[in-house]
């Protein structure tokens, strides 16, 4: 949040921003940071003030904003993206604001035009703009790109306070989506997120995304010229900082005015292959099997993609093929965090035609697999919501559960089915899928000392919570960690709407050193690793030395141990203060799914909810999935 903040201070030819809800009247500082902005800096930490005062100095500000069709009509809208408070902030100012909404073409009836728009978001996040070179010699483009939205609710530390920020960093700001409480009662409902800065040359392909999406559906001319600014120029732009990126995107030419010179590309690889290599499945209702991506080589880190065609319009989903490339590539281990986890529906025991065929479930459990037949450690950590956000009993949320359910359950079959197969035909045994693949989520308490609220509990969510003291931290980040080489950080759920390239769009960056990539007997050792490590400092509150070897049945087991005993303090009497918030998720395999043991009629701690979901034929899947 300081980053953002003195960047766009330091701006001064252009700022673009992207973003799927921005709030004009939340700060980006907070404490003792927040307090000496006010008192001595420049420029105002509050988001509309500060943008406003940019734009003032001549600075070209342009920000585009998912138009929630929703609030069109009943304000503030169905998700609360406050797109039309931010309207009113910046009407009649000197900042460029446009509000697009996803839409339909020609190749489109009226009725499914408007479908769209109503189901389907622009959710990229991300912000460019000019910066001071580090070495003073003239400017650079300054990116930032991940899960962030510049909204409320969103800022959050590593203690994840429920009740003892209400009055001072978390004051106006108090968010809570999973049950009924008040601000002034709490608890507000923490976040884990992630957000990435880029420099250098791959700046230029998110400061030309951004240029596509606003001249398609904005106004051309509103365009800085980044040629006049000699900031269109990768050779003058290059840093030798010691990294490579490589963007990736999900979406269509209904709302992007794609490059040219992507267009030409479009047909220069095979997008689909049968392989005999690759495990297939028949599906139901089909005459043919799935077919198989055909990715580049798995020995680079970087991949040769390009458009496709789809309806006579053009996709880009380049997101869902570079989540597949790295899964393949990886030698030793995966760890992932993501607000939703669904797709492969065509290994669903139940709801194969549901359109939720995105392939990252299916390529993760064949690639587990495939190191089970070639006896290789490996293993696969997935850090997920406990629920997604809402209230768990009403149908939307219970549906959204099922489908995670029952993708979750098909990937546990398959590894189950590979380590039976393993044990019949070799002297181990005692082989469990948790060896492999293990899904968790977080979740923190906090005992009534220090509480700042300032209310008496009048609703039923209000007074439990009150006794109970806990909350799910809310996964809110997206982004895959492959043998410590490599880092997808971006906007992007594992679920079809996010892989799809057709529904929500979508950007994702991923990342790494040259200089330090995986072999196949050792993970990677730069700064990726040390960044990972970070991770799984904050979200187990302890430094473990097996941290460092993910793919060890040791480190395995560790991360399990943690989990459980953090489970039995989440599920306790007693409230105490967790200092360590890694949780198992709350559903547990032995042959079949179940509710993980302690939960109470098998609901999520503190609801009406439901673990395994149901379906319920509300909502049609595509807007669910």
């Amino acid at each position: 949040w300081r980053d953002i903040y003195d960047a766009f201070c330091n701006a001064k030819h252009f700022i673009y921003v992207a973003g799927w809800s921005i709030d004009t009247d939340q700060y980006l500082l907070r404490g003792e940071e927040l307090a000496a902005a006010l008192n001595n800096e420049k420029y105002s930490p509050k988001i509309g003030e500060l943008l406003k005062a940019k734009s003032e100095e001549g600075v070209v500000v342009n920000l585009m904003q998912w138009d929630d069709f929703s609030s069109n009509v009943m304000f503030p809208g169905m998700m609360g993206t406050h797109d039309e408070k931010t309207r009113t902030f910046f009407k009649n100012t000197k900042v460029n604001s446009r509000f697009m909404g996803t839409c339909g073409d020609e190749t489109n009836t009226m009725f499914q035009g408007q479908s769209k728009k109503m189901a389907f978001t622009h959710h990229q996040k991300f912000i460019i703009m000019d910066s001071p070179r580090p070495d003073g010699e003239g400017r650079e483009l300054f990116a930032f790109v991940g899960g962030i939205d510049l909204t409320s609710g969103r800022w959050d530390n590593c203690k994840h306070p429920l009740f003892r920020s209400l009055q001072n960093e978390h004051k106006g700001d108090t968010h809570s989506a999973c049950f009924k409480v008040s601000i002034a009662n709490g608890p507000r409902e923490p976040w884990h997120d992630i957000h990435s800065a880029v420099r250098g040359p791959e700046a230029i392909h998110l400061a030309q995304a951004f240029e596509e999406r606003w001249t398609k559906q904005g106004d051309a001319s509103e365009l800085i010229n980044l040629n006049r600014l000699g900031l269109d120029n990768k050779v003058t732009l290059k840093t030798g900082g010691g990294w490579c990126a490589q963007l990736s995107r999900s979406i269509d030419s209904r709302v992007d005015c794609f490059d040219p010179s992507a267009n030409r590309r479009r047909r220069s690889l095979k997008r689909f292959e049968d392989n005999a290599d690759w495990r297939t499945f028949e599906e139901r209702n089909t005459k043919s099997p799935s077919k198989r991506y055909e990715t580049a080589a798995i020995t680079d880190v970087s991949f040769s993609h390009c458009l496709d065609r789809k309806k006579g319009r053009l996709v880009d989903n380049s997101i869902h093929l570079s989540n597949i490339h790295h899964i393949r590539r990886a030698k030793h281990f995966i760890y992932i965090e993501s607000q939703y986890f669904m797709g492969s529906s065509f290994m669903w025991s139940e709801g194969r035609s549901v359109k939720c065929g995105n392939m990252i479930a299916a390529e993760i459990a064949f690639k587990i697999c495939e190191k089970i037949a070639a006896n290789e450690p490996f293993a696969v950590y997935i850090l997920l919501p406990m629920w997604m956000e809402g209230i768990t009993e009403t149908g939307p949320i219970q549906e959204m559960l099922y489908y995670q359910r029952v993708t979750i359950e098909a990937m546990y079959k398959q590894v189950e089915e590979a380590l039976m197969t393993k044990m019949a035909n070799s002297s181990d045994y005692g082989l469990k899928v948790t060896d492999y693949l293990n899904f968790y989520c977080l979740g923190t308490r906090e005992t009534s000392s220090g509480s700042q609220a300032t209310g008496t509990p009048t609703t039923d969510d209000e007074i439990l919570l009150s006794k109970t003291r806990r909350h799910q931290i809310y996964v809110h980040s997206k982004f895959m960690i492959v043998d410590d080489d490599v880092a997808l950080i971006g906007t992007a759920n594992i679920n079809q709407r996010s892989m799809d390239g057709c529904r929500d769009s979508e950007i994702m960056m991923a990342s790494w050193q040259p200089e330090h990539l995986a072999t196949e007997k050792f993970i990677a050792k730069g700064d990726v690793h040390g960044f990972r490590l970070h991770s799984w400092a904050t979200i187990t509150g302890e430094m473990n030395e097996v941290f460092r070897n993910p793919s060890s049945r040791e480190c395995v087991n560790t991360m399990n141990e943690i989990a459980n005993r953090n489970w039995q303090k989440y599920l306790a009497k007693e409230a105490t203060d967790m200092k360590s918030n890694l949780l198992p998720f709350p559903l547990e395999y032995d042959g079949g799914i179940k509710p993980r043991e302690g939960l109470s009629k098998g609901y999520f701690p503190d609801t009406k909810g439901s673990v395994l979901g149901k379906q319920s034929f509300l909502l049609p899947d595509i807007f669910l999935t």
